[in-house]
């Protein structure tokens, strides 16, 4: 909750612990009523509602300071609106469709894309493990639905092939949430056919490199596990080895490096994951483990990196990863605190960094630029040379923001981009410095 100064023009941010705010109004200039958002799910079963009231009365408004409405607020239950039928909902916006000859399709967060060498566009999402698009038409080709979401792909050697990674979200069961394994589809490119299916121990994320090896990351971050963040070897060595790598951290394990000549991963200390982290290499199907570099290149400084997405490439300047992050901050994101940086490949020596205010959410990269969207909705496009910015621009449809979950060369210069709201949106990038323009694909993804 901000106040702002009409004055001054400065905002101060009032509560001293985030809350949502549901409602505010100002009863006198000394009395501020509020309907705020219960504190944790806890409180809903003593209180009987997720939302709470209470009235504020100070006479130092004009002296705000930050954090300086202090718990408790003297809170009164407010009864909840009915929840919203989600099936009326639907009803409703199909009925509208139909009328102007629409047929209307609930998509949700395209989670990977990947370009193919004919031109077609992979894509994967909540409900779909795989579908393949016309990069010219925007025609859906075929599709292969799924029970749970598709979030990972990797094309195989020979264009024939694609991996998918689907998981099934957390159920609650027997008082407790549990989350089923992960699988991965071996999917027929030609004509979307399921060939294989493997299924892993636990929840995982895939890692592979150029030749066609993958493995899968158990990503099980209860330490009273005994298999997090264990890494088993797909086939042809399914099986044989199995690799204790140290627990899986929550919020910054993740390592997704696109054209990666080994299978690289994150690794802490084994008791506290999230701190003196490593990039290493696992070798397949030996499962030797080889420490490259550390994840923080200014050793001094003793920062806590999150990893991120990134890209393998090897131009002019050498072979070298460009790859994301952020800096941990306590405090929550701050500005400057998110990053793209090139590394020198083995050694990890940075070539230039690139920060930004909000976190990167995919990266891709070939022989003259990086490409990159983050989570405020913008792409910037990146020299690999050097890391000066090229071009850059907020995305919109029609006017109205989108949040980009996902991105990938799909020809030159173009990029495809994966959305929130399930759309696929393909994006020309000029070699002259000025804004991308953007375009859609047709079909359920408009």
């Amino acid at each position: 909750m901000l106040l702002l100064d009409l004055t001054t023009g400065i905002a101060v941010s009032l509560l001293e612990h985030p809350r949502e705010v549901r409602r505010i109004t100002w009863r006198s200039p000394e009395t501020l009523d509020l309907v705020l958002a219960i504190p944790c799910d806890e409180d809903e079963q003593r209180f009987g509602t997720t939302s709470l009231a209470c009235s504020i009365s100070r006479d130092d408004w004009d002296r705000a300071a930050v954090g300086m409405l202090r718990m408790p607020y003297g809170e009164t239950p407010v009864p909840d609106q009915p929840p919203t039928d989600t099936a009326v909902a639907v009803a409703a916006v199909s009925h509208l469709c139909q009328q102007r000859g629409q047929v209307w399709v609930a998509r949700r967060g395209v989670w990977a894309v990947e370009g193919l060498a004919d031109g077609r566009i992979l894509t994967t999402l909540e409900g779909v493990g795989l579908e393949c698009w016309s990069g010219t038409t925007g025609q859906l080709l075929w599709q292969v639905p799924v029970d749970g979401t598709g979030y990972q792909i990797r094309v195989l050697p020979g264009g024939r092939t694609a991996l998918v990674l689907t998981q099934v979200s957390h159920r609650y069961r027997d008082g407790r949430w549990t989350q089923d394994p992960s699988v991965v589809l071996e999917v027929d490119l030609d004509d979307g056919a399921v060939r294989k299916s493997h299924r892993s121990s636990r929840p995982a994320v895939l890692v592979s490199r150029t030749d066609g090896s993958w493995a899968l990351r158990d990503t099980d971050y209860d330490r009273r596990s005994r298999t997090a963040g264990e890494v088993a070897f797909g086939p042809p060595a399914d099986g044989a080895t199995t690799i204790p790598l140290g627990p899986y951290d929550l919020f910054n394990h993740f390592f997704d490096i696109r054209y990666a000549p080994e299978l690289l991963f994150l690794e802490g200390q084994r008791n506290e994951p999230w701190r003196d982290k490593w990039v290493v290499a696992v070798d397949a199907p030996t499962g030797r483990v080889r420490r490259l570099f550390p994840l923080e290149w200014d050793a001094p400084r003793g920062r806590r990196l999150f990893g991120g997405s990134g890209a393998y490439l090897d131009d002019t300047a050498g072979p070298a990863l460009v790859h994301s992050g952020a800096v941990h901050a306590g405090a929550g994101p701050l500005p400057g605190n998110a990053f793209v940086v090139r590394r020198r490949f083995p050694t990890g020596e940075p070539q230039w960094v690139f920060t930004a205010d909000r976190e990167a959410a995919a990266l891709d990269a070939g022989d003259t630029f990086v490409y990159v969207v983050f989570t405020s909705g913008e792409l910037i496009v990146l020299r690999a040379e050097d890391g000066v910015v090229h071009a850059r621009q907020e995305l919109r449809i029609a006017g109205r923001p989108v949040v980009p979950l996902s991105l990938a060369r799909v020809g030159a210069g173009r990029l495809a981009i994966g959305t929130l709201d399930g759309q696929v949106l393909v994006v020309p990038v000029s070699a002259s410095a000025h804004a991308p323009t953007t375009e859609e694909l047709s079909g359920p993804a408009p």
